[in-house]
């Protein structure tokens, strides 16, 4: 159930019950067709239903809307209709008495009615409600658990336009997520997640509506079991590639192969997450890898990557502390050519991600910002992705209040929007507060 909103700002589940602009499909819950063969011995009325009061908005976001209206004695079900601009958008048959839409454009004005059915036929239609959709400036992208909240950002990424291909990897863990993360904002492709043994739900559904012809399963099958492999080819036209390796360097290797040469690669630590998450966002922007080290040596895997892709520059995320410049050394003698290096860091996470936000970002006007905790990977993972591909930064963030460091960072960037990952428990309202001011 979404929560009524304000028209700035939009919390919710983001449960797609109706796309509006996709084409008509039966939902579940549908009522019968207009005109039915009558049932022996059941009176089959006469006359069409009443036409129904215009039915009631009870929410509003800048991409969806909920309607109610009251129920009209003698229907079987109703028929909702949405235009925009004179044009019908949808026609569909439903059983309840209120619907909720979602798959709106921001700022765009729109008309929707409704019309009582049963077994005579449509009544006539309610008169129109108009709405128009707001600009939310913040947004907060969340779902029951972290593979709905992956399947909610894939699908606010790539709310019309679908996706060639889609990255898959564990939910449980992160490791293979950070570098499929970059892979994915390359591909124009979102990173949704699953269990090893079980392809989740949410995940199923928004692999389905993306229409993707391809997937790529990033992890060894530890991670991604064949099972679900063969549930993610049923959806697919084009068939599973899996890129893996017997560990975290290896598989993070295998990623890199999507690349043929890269001018930079990124280095990020393999044994924690927060670091390599901001740095997946703006590698994916820059069409670089990630690629992944133990602090004090640097992986055979991770070497031989190198070599192959003859970077010019390393960019190193974290200090000393997180990967130590001996590493740094090992890494550009992997390379085989002259490479230069810049070293991203701060006196915490916190100041890490900011830093790797001024490098990649450095005038302001950015599409969007993402916050993601600094404290959990799950809801960051899919949103690194959808960062890198909408060219704009991930910024990290306590529970309780955005630092004072990350404000100024947002208010430098001047970004369209700002995107928070994850519901209330993992990043709180008063970020909601603090943000409202910094926009347009």
């Amino acid at each position: 159930m979404p929560v009524k909103t304000s028209g700035r700002v939009r919390t919710g589940t983001g449960i797609v019950i109706l796309a509006a602009l996709l084409a008509t499909l039966p939902l579940p819950g549908a009522a019968p067709a207009a005109a039915e063969t009558p049932v022996t011995g059941i009176r089959t009325p006469t006359a069409a239903p009443d036409r129904p009061a215009p039915p009631r908005r009870i929410a509003l976001g800048d991409t969806e809307v909920q309607f109610t209206w009251p129920a009209i004695a003698g229907a079987s079900g109703y028929r909702i209709r949405l235009t925009s601009g004179g044009q019908v958008l949808r026609v569909q048959d439903w059983s309840a008495t209120n619907v909720f839409i979602d798959g709106l454009t921001p700022e765009t004005t729109y008309d929707f009615s409704v019309a009582a059915v049963n077994s005579s036929g449509t009544g006539a239609y309610s008169a129109p409600v108009r709405f128009t959709t707001p600009f939310d400036f913040v947004e907060r992208q969340f779902g029951l658990d972290r593979f709905a909240t992956a399947a909610r950002v894939s699908s606010r990424a790539y709310q019309a336009q679908g996706a060639a291909s889609a990255f898959i990897t564990d939910g449980t863990t992160f490791p293979d997520a950070l570098s499929a993360a970059a892979a994915a904002g390359r591909a124009g492709a979102p990173v949704l997640l699953t269990r090893p043994t079980s392809l989740r739900e949410p995940t199923r559904q928004e692999l389905t509506r993306l229409g993707a012809d391809r997937a790529f399963i990033a992890g060894g099958d530890g991670a991604v079991n064949g099972d679900v492999q063969r549930r993610i080819a049923e959806i697919t036209t084009g068939g599973v590639i899996r890129l893996a390796g017997p560990d975290r360097y290896a598989t993070a290797a295998a990623v890199s192969t999507l690349w043929g040469s890269a001018a930079t690669v990124y280095l990020a630590s393999g044994l924690d997450f927060p670091d390599a998450l901001a740095g997946a966002a703006a590698a994916g922007s820059k069409d670089s890898p990630v690629l992944l080290t133990r602090g004090d040596s640097l992986p055979d895997e991770t070497a031989s990557a190198l070599a192959r892709l003859r970077p010019a520059k390393i960019v190193v995320l974290g200090g000393t502390g997180v990967i130590s410049d001996a590493v740094v050394e090992s890494a550009v003698a992997a390379t085989g050519v002259s490479t230069a290096t810049q070293r991203l860091g701060g006196i915490n996470r916190y100041m890490t991600a900011i830093a790797v936000s001024k490098a990649t970002f450095p005038t302001a006007g950015v599409p969007a910002v993402y916050i993601a905790s600094g404290l959990s990977f799950p809801d960051a993972l899919a949103g690194a992705a959808a960062a890198g591909h909408r060219g704009g930064p991930v910024l990290l963030t306590g529970q309780s209040a955005l630092p004072t460091a990350v404000l100024d960072e947002i208010r430098r960037l001047k970004p369209q929007r700002v995107i928070l990952l994850g519901g209330p428990a993992v990043i709180s309202d008063t970020a909601i507060a603090q943000l409202l001011p910094l926009g347009p």
